[in-house]
């Protein structure tokens, strides 16, 4: 039998004195509490990464191939469709779609304003979940069969520029070396909202032969290949495999690059969860050690009983940390029902809401991971436990007959 761990159960069993209650109930809170909001804290930091993550490659997917050049503008050099290498992305164990896209600035002109844009031109390949999963009206472009005049736009733009489903609206090119735009007109089909926007404002999406055409590309030409791959955690081993496959005259940039800003930023939030584990670790550390010492300074007469009986100090300590860890569980266990149910409440009912157009999303959001919840749990349980071997110490300095005279 373990003495000192079924001493400490008797212990637990028995009411605390009057004074040391309602400091150990407070520090058994306070240690739920820190719980509670490392795992909401690293739950709401991870949701809102990936949010904004997803919006950001729905726009430009993980990885873009286009045609080495130094031209940074949408005016770049073509590429020809079909070549081979594209083939052999395709087949590359990440990879879970390659789709050709065209992108060229334009100008899209109604009877009471003007609104520059980037069309992005797709064909029937291209990967639509992310533009259907942010539609508000309408539907997607439908690009089998003959060329569509449909387009997708933002919400932004159709207030801006006073459209809506079936709404016809002229867009111009302005070509190199031309004094007259090229015009195409287009009937609004859906009309999509991402919160982001820097994109929103700016992205506007149709068939891309209306782009060849009016580039004079035939059908054979494109401005590059987007790459998406199964999860974004794979784009650090795909992107070299990537940039092995194609030829020379190509360059792939992933989308942590093109974007660096905003994953920068992302970044930076890290740093946020990091302050907040060191604060509520601390404050796990000061409530342990402070029961600990309730704990002894409540019971010297029994140490002092043991003592005399020739118990020597290792087996006092045992009694004391048994007893301090099991109220530590306690603290950790409360403090996980409360920090993941509150976790899957906002998760269900996204009971907390945000400003879209200042945060990117409409509501708080959470990522609830099990790697995360374990990974939280035993790193506090573990320095905590440290921590309360510390003032556990203080048993060795109880001399027997001064404790057997303490009131």
């Amino acid at each position: 039998m373990n003495v000192p761990s079924y001493i400490a159960r008797r212990l637990s069993g028995r009411k605390e004195k009057q004074v040391t209650r309602p400091v150990i109930r407070v520090s058994v809170f306070s240690i739920a509490l820190s719980i509670a909001i490392i795992l909401i804290s690293f739950a709401i930091v991870r949701g809102f990464q990936k949010e904004v993550r997803e919006k950001i490659i729905g726009f430009g997917s993980h990885i873009q191939i286009r045609p080495f050049d130094t031209n940074m503008s949408l005016e770049q050099s073509p590429m020809n469709a079909g070549r081979e290498d594209i083939e052999a992305v395709k087949s590359i164990e990440e990879v879970e779609s390659v789709f050709p896209f065209i992108e060229k600035g334009a100008l899209v002109k109604t009877d009471s304003n003007i609104h520059g844009i980037v069309m992005k031109g797709v064909d029937a390949d291209f990967d639509w979940t992310f533009f259907k999963h942010n539609l508000v009206k309408g539907e997607i472009p439908q690009l089998t069969g003959d060329i569509s005049n449909e387009i997708l736009i933002s919400q932004m733009m159709a207030r801006l520029l006073h459209l809506d489903i079936d709404s016809p609206v002229r867009v111009y090119y302005i070509m190199q070396g031309e004094s007259q735009p090229r015009g195409r007109k287009y009937n609004v089909c859906g009309i999509y909202n991402t919160g982001m926007v820097e994109f929103d404002n700016v992205y506007a999406l149709s068939d891309m032969r209306h782009l060849q055409q009016i580039n004079r590309w035939g059908d054979s030409l494109v401005s590059g290949y987007e790459v998406m791959l199964h999860d974004f955690d794979q784009l650090e081993t795909a992107y070299p495999k990537v940039l092995n496959t194609i030829y020379y005259d190509l360059d792939a940039q992933d989308i942590m690059t093109r974007q660096i800003q905003f994953f920068d930023w992302l970044m930076l939030l890290d740093t946020n969860v990091l302050i907040i584990l060191v604060l509520m670790t601390l404050v796990a550390i000061i409530n342990v050690i402070s029961i600990i010492l309730m704990l002894i300074l409540e019971r010297i007469p029994m140490i002092g009983v043991l003592k005399s009986m020739g118990a020597n100090n290792a087996f006092v300590r045992k009694i004391f940390v048994w007893h301090s860890l099991q109220l530590l569980l306690k603290g950790i266990v409360f403090g996980n029902l409360a920090g993941i149910g509150l976790i899957l409440l906002q998760q269900f009912l996204h009971i907390i809401p945000l400003d879209q157009e200042m945060y990117y999303v409409s509501y708080v959001p959470v990522l609830l991971k099990p790697m995360y919840i374990i990974t939280v749990n035993l790193g506090v349980f573990a320095i905590a436990f440290l921590a309360m071997l510390l003032p556990a110490l203080i048993v060795r300095r109880i001399h027997p007959a001064k404790a057997l005279r303490h009131q």
